[in-house]
C-alpha cells in the first residue's frame, strides 16, 4: 500500500495562485485576441462577397440586356413574317417563302432557322427544305401555341433535342387570318452558339460559368460547354433556380452547392421576361463562380492569421509544458521506483491465481506429498497447504484412474519419460473433480536415484464437460443429418483435400470413411445440366467469397438420379480464403413433389381456359387474349379484326331438335370453324350461348371480310339440317366485323363493341350473312 501524501498548506496555495496568475492574464489576453482576429476575418469575407456579388450582378445585367434586346429583334422578325404570310395567302408560294425564310436565317445572327406552319402543323414553308410538308402538330412548340393562340404573346418553348444533336429553342408567334381566327404559327430556333457567344464575351474570370435556362429549369445554353449539364433540369428541390422563382425577384443570390454538378458556387440569377414582349414564359440567366476562388484572398488570409496564432500558442503552451515536466520529472522517478516493487508483486500474484494452479512437492524417499495452500484451498483441505502419504492421496483417486496415476509416476520416476504428465479424477467432498497435473524430478541421489519431485495440478473438469458436450452435439448432428437427409463438407484450398460426413457419401451411394474425392471428381457427380451451375458457384466463391445455395441434379456411384440442394460459402483467415465449407441436403422427394404439383396447376390452368362442350377456348381466355393483343397491337402502331358469330335461329333449333342436339349443332360448328382458320395465332372461341368470337391479329378489315366469307361458305357446306330456320332449311350464321388500331389510352372494349353493332346490322340485314363496323 502506498500512504497518502500531505496536502499543501495554505500558505502554499498561497503562493500557487501567484505563480498561475500571469498565465492566466495570458490565457485571457490571447482569447481576446482571437476574438478579434475572427471578427476581423468574418468582416473581410463579407466584404469580398459583397464585391463579388455586385460583379456578377453587374455582368448578370449586361447579359440580361443583350438577351432583351435580341428577344426583341427576333419578335419583330417574327411579327413581320407573320404579317406578311397574313396579307399574301392566297398567292403564297412554299418554295420562294422558304428562299426568304433562308436568307432571314443567314442575316439573322441570333436563329438558325425559321419555319411557317398552317393550323394544322403542317410545315408551309421552311429555310430547311426538307421540313416543308412534314407535320409538326404533335410538337410541343406548336402545342403550346395551338392550344391558347393569342396576337400579344410571344411563345418560348422548351429545349428539345434537334436532328443535328444540337438543343432546340424555339420562340413562336401565333397566325391570324383577317377574321381573327388562328391560321397557323411562325417559329424560329435560336441559334445556340450565337447565344453562347453573347454569355461568353461578358466573362471576366476562367472559374465563371454562366447558363440559359427555360423556366421549366431545362438547360438551353451553359458556357463553358459542360456534358453533364446539356439539357439538364435545373428546377431540383434545394437549388438556385428553385429559390431564384420562390423569391420571385428579378435578381437572386444562391451561396452554396449546385445539384446538378455538385460544386460549391456563388450564383447570382436573373429573369428574363420583358414586359413588352408578352414572353409566355421566363428565360433565366444564372453566372456563377466556384466558391474557393472567390475567396481565395480570403482563406490565405486566414491561413495567416492561424499560422501566427497557433505559433503563439504553440510557443507558449510549450513553455509551460516544459516548466511542468522538470518538476514533475523529479516526482515520476521516486514514483517509479515504488511502483515498479509493488506491479512485480502484484503480477506474480495475478500470475498465480490467474493459472489456477496448485504446487505439489513429493519426497520420495519418506512418500509424503505436500500441496501448497492454493492447490489446497482447490481441493477443499482449508486454507494452508497439507502433507499426505502418497497412499493416502492415490485412494482419493477415482478407482478407474489409479492404476494409470501410479504408472505413469513410476515411469518417470524410472526415467522413461521426460516429464509426469496425466489426467485424472480426484474425490472433493461428495464429488469428482477432473485435474491434469505435471510434475518432474528435481533432485536425485549420486546414483540417480530421485529424491524429490515438484509439480502443478489444475481444475479440467469445465474443459471436460465442453469435451462430451461436445461429442454429443457430434452424435446429435449425425443422427438429425441422417434422418433431414443433410451431410456437411470442408475443402482446404492450400492441400485440395476434402471432408465429408456420413451423410454426404450416403447420398452419393460411397461408403463413409473412404476418402472424399478431390474438385473434379465431385463436379463429375453432377448432371450436364448441374455441372456448369457448380463449377462457375465454386470458382466465384474462391475469387471473392461469394455463397452459393442452388438445387442441382447429380448421378450417384450407383447411377440414380438424385436432386440436392448444395449450399457452400469462404472461410477467411487473416482476410485471405484459405478453405470453403457448406451443406449437402437430398430433396429428391420434395422437388419430386413439386414437379408434379406444377403439372397438375399446369393442367389445371388448361382446362380453366377451355370450354367442356366445345373443347374451343372459353369466355376467359378470349378476355385475356383480347387483352394482350390489344396492348401488343398499341405497342406496334398495328391493326386487330374480330368476328362475332351467332348461330341463327338457335333457340329454334334448340326447340325443334332438343338440347342434346342443340350440344351437337355447337360441336359440329366449332370444329367448322377450327378447322377453317388458317393461320396458327387465329384462334376460335366460344363467347358464350351460341355465340363465337374469332381474334385476328394484325389484320386489315379486308382480310377480315375475307375469313368471315370463308367461314359462312364452310358452315353453308356442312348443310346441318336446321328444321325451324326462315333463312335456309340448313344452319347458317350472322358474323359482325370490326376492325381497329389498338391505343394504350382506349379499351379493349371498344373493339368487342364494335363487333356486337355490326353483329346486329347483320342480322337486321337477314342473317345469314356478315356486316362490318363501317356498315352501322
Amino acid at each position: 500500500m502506498i500512504s497518502p501524501q500531505p496536502g499543501p498548506t495554505g500558505a502554499a496555495k498561497d503562493r500557487s495562485v501567484l505563480r498561475l496568475e500571469p498565465w492566466r492574464v495570458f490565457l485571457f489576453v490571447f482569447a481576446a485576441a482571437g476574438v478579434a482576429l475572427a471578427v476581423q476575418l468574418y468582416t473581410l469575407r463579407q466584404t469580398i462577397r459583397e464585391a463579388e456579388v455586385d460583379r456578377l450582378q453587374d455582368v448578370t445585367r449586361y447579359v440580361s440586356e443583350n438577351l432583351t434586346r435580341q428577344l426583341h429583334g427576333l419578335n419583330e422578325a417574327l411579327t413581320r413574317i407573320s404579317d406578311d404570310y397574313r396579307a399574301l395567302a392566297f398567292t403564297f408560294s412554299s418554295a420562294d417563302a422558304s428562299r426568304q425564310l433562308h436568307l432571314l436565317t443567314d442575316v439573322i445572327q441570333a436563329v438558325r432557322g425559321l419555319a411557317v406552319y398552317d393550323a394544322n402543323g403542317n410545315a408551309v414553308a421552311s429555310d430547311s427544305t426538307s421540313d416543308v410538308g412534314k407535320d409538326f402538330y404533335r410538337e410541343d412548340f406548336f402545342e403550346g401555341v395551338r392550344s391558347k393562340p393569342d396576337p400579344e404573346v410571344l411563345y418560348l418553348s422548351r429545349p428539345s433535342e434537334a436532328e443535328d444533336d444540337a438543343v432546340a429553342l424555339r420562340l413562336s408567334r401565333a397566325i391570324f387570318d383577317a377574321q381573327g381566327q388562328f391560321s397557323g404559327v411562325v417559329s424560329a430556333t435560336l441559334d445556340e452558339e450565337f447565344f453562347a457567344f453573347i454569355v461568353r464575351s461578358a466573362l471576366f474570370a476562367p472559374d465563371m460559368r454562366a447558363t440559359i435556362a427555360h423556366a421549366d429549369g431545362e438547360v438551353f445554353v451553359t458556357v463553358p460547354q459542360s456534358p453533364e449539364l446539356r439539357m439538364a433540369n435545373l428546377a431540383r428541390p434545394g437549388s438556385a433556380f428553385e429559390a431564384h422563382f420562390r423569391q420571385r425577384e428579378p435578381l437572386t443570390v444562391y451561396e452554396g452547392i449546385v445539384p446538378a454538378t455538385g460544386r460549391n458556387r456563388l450564383v447570382v440569377l436573373a429573369s428574363v421576361k420583358p414586359a413588352y414582349l408578352g414572353l409566355n414564359n421566363n428565360m433565366v440567366l444564372a453566372i456563377s463562380r466556384e466558391r474557393s476562388d472567390v475567396y481565395a484572398p480570403w482563406y490565405g488570409q486566414v491561413r495567416l492569421y492561424t499560422a501566427l496564432y497557433c505559433t503563439v500558442l504553440i510557443a507558449a503552451t510549450g513553455l509551460r509544458l516544459m516548466e511542468r515536466r522538470r518538476r514533475r520529472r523529479l516526482m515520476a522517478k521516486e514514483a517509479a521506483s515504488q511502483e515498479a516493487l509493488r506491479l512485480s508483486a502484484a503480477r506474480l500474484e495475478r500470475a498465480l491465481d490467474g493459472a489456477q494452479l496448485g504446487l505439489w512437492e513429493l519426497q520420495v524417499d519418506s512418500r509424503q506429498l505436500r500441496i501448497d495452500a492454493r492447490g489446497a484451498r482447490m481441493l477443499g483441505y482449508g486454507e494452508t497447504e497439507v502433507t499426505r502419504p502418497v497412499e493416502e492421496w492415490t485412494a482419493t483417486l477415482h478407482p478407474a484412474d489409479q492404476a494409470a496415476n501410479v504408472a505413469a509416476f513410476a515411469e518417470h520416476l524410472r526415467g522413461d519419460s521426460p516429464a509426469y504428465e496425466n489426467g485424472f479424477r480426484v474425490a472433493v467432498g461428495e464429488r469428482y473433480v477432473w485435474l491434469f497435473s505435471r510434475g518432474k524430478v528435481t533432485e536425485r541421489r549420486a546414483d540417480g536415484t530421485p529424491l524429490r519431485m515438484i509439480g502443478t495440478f489444475m481444475d479440467i473438469s469445465a474443459r471436460k464437460a465442453s469435451e462430451v458436450a461436445l461429442a454429443d452435439a457430434a452424435l446429435l448432428q449425425k443422427k438429425s443429418g441422417e434422418i433431414a437427409g443433410v451431410g456437411g463438407w470442408t475443402r482446404d484450398l492450400a492441400t485440395g483435400r476434402s471432408q465429408w460426413t456420413d451423410e454426404v457419401y450416403r447420398i452419393h451411394d460411397l461408403l463413409p470413411g473412404a476418402e472424399a474425392p478431390d474438385l473434379a471428381q465431385t463436379l463429375g457427380f453432377y448432371t450436364e445440366a448441374s455441372r456448369p451451375r457448380i463449377a462457375a458457384a465454386v470458382e466465384q466463391c474462391i475469387a471473392d467469397g461469394t455463397p452459393w445455395d442452388l438445387e442441382l441434379q447429380i448421378v450417384s456411384a450407383q447411377g440414380r438420379q438424385r436432386w440436392v440442394r448444395t449450399q457452400g460459402e469462404a472461410i477467411r483467415e487473416n482476410g485471405a480464403i484459405v478453405r470453403l465449407a457448406g451443406a449437402f441436403q437430398d430433396i429428391t422427394a420434395r422437388k419430386q413433389a413439386a414437379l408434379e404439383l406444377e403439372r397438375l396447376n399446369a393442367a389445371l390452368s388448361e382446362l380453366s381456359y377451355q370450354d367442356a362442350l366445345t373443347g374451343l377456348g372459353n369466355r376467359r381466355l378470349f378476355d385475356d387474349t383480347l387483352r394482350s393483343e390489344w396492348a401488343r397491337h398499341a405497342r406496334q402502331g398495328t391493326v386487330l379484326s374480330l368476328l362475332m358469330i351467332d348461330i341463327d335461329y338457335f333457340k329454334r333449333y334448340n326447340d325443334h331438335h332438343g338440347h342434346l342436339g342443340g350440344d351437337g349443332c355447337l360441336r359440329q360448328v366449332s370444329t367448322i370453324l377450327r378447322d377453317t382458320l388458317k393461320r396458327t395465332h387465329e384462334r376460335a372461341m366460344r363467347y358464350g350461348g351460341e355465340e363465337f368470337a374469332i381474334l385476328l391479329p394484325e389484320t386489315t378489315l379486308d382480310g377480315a371480310r375475307l375469313v368471315a366469307q370463308r367461314l359462312l361458305d364452310a358452315v353453308q357446306a356442312a348443310r346441318i339440317p336446321h328444321g325451324a330456320s326462315t333463312v335456309r332449311p340448313w344452319v347458317t350464321l350472322s358474323i359482325g366485323v370490326a376492325s381497329v388500331a389498338p391505343l394504350l389510352d382506349t379499351e379493349p372494349a371498344t373493339l368487342t363493341h364494335l363487333a356486337d353493332m355490326a353483329l346486329y346490322q347483320a342480322k337486321a340485314n337477314g342473317r345469314a350473312g356478315y356486316a362490318t363496323h363501317e356498315d352501322v
